[in-house]
């Protein structure tokens, strides 16, 4: 994963009407609930107002992005994290279409407006993708899915799987607790046929927009 600066102001478009905001939470009051909202961090005032007198266009990478999804699992649940809105880590469980459903299984007091999991400051990103993947393997049982996808090895190959060194289990015993309440959901989830499989980043339906593969 990349690193991107931390915008300076964010432009919003939401039907006819569009400006700036100051701060995320700003911009979050404006496009928030609304359909077909389009929204991007800046690090100058010049390139927000170039973006929004092109019509506010997103990415053709991302239109590639759509492409490359077309031939991924319909029938798989997605997980991933990042930090991409500026606001902390965020963990994120999707379907091929790239809809939320964390909300299905997670506590509504750690869920943001996009139906994203907020964690708590500080946490990192791996921490994050191990949180997603948890919480991917629960809504999966929960709607019967069979395989759940991610593009962290670390998750996949071993925190999913309660692998962490002594020394990272004394360090972080959250992490430890964490990584051991998702073992126990795999092994539930692969007992009831379920797999766990890699997507690319830059194909995860889940990627919070961190990925620069």
């Amino acid at each position: 994963m990349g690193r991107r600066h931390s915008p300076k102001v964010y432009a919003w478009k939401v039907g006819d009407e569009a400006g700036l905001a100051g701060t995320w939470a700003e911009c979050r009051a404006r496009v928030q609930g609304q359909s077909g909202a389009r929204y991007r961090g800046f690090a100058t005032v010049d390139e927000a107002r170039a973006w929004l007198d092109q019509g506010a266009p997103y990415e053709p990478r991302q239109q590639r992005r759509e492409v490359l999804r077309q031939d991924l699992p319909e029938d798989a649940l997605y997980f991933d994290a990042g930090t991409g809105r500026g606001t902390g880590t965020e963990a994120n469980v999707t379907d091929r279409a790239g809809t939320p459903l964390a909300h299905l299984v997670a506590p509504e007091r750690v869920l943001t407006p996009f139906g994203t999991i907020r964690l708590s400051p500080g946490r990192t990103n791996n921490y994050g993708e191990l949180m997603a993947c948890y919480y991917a393997l629960k809504a999966a049982r929960h709607l019967g899915v069979k395989r759940v996808m991610g593009d962290s090895r670390l998750v996949l190959d071993f925190w999913s799987r309660g692998h962490l060194s002594a020394a990272a289990r004394q360090a972080d015993p959250d992490l430890a607790r964490l990584a051991d309440m998702t073992a126990r959901e795999r092994a539930l989830f692969e007992a009831s046929g379920g797999r766990l499989d890699h997507v690319p980043g830059d194909r995860n339906p889940a990627d919070l927009g961190f990925h620069r593969d």
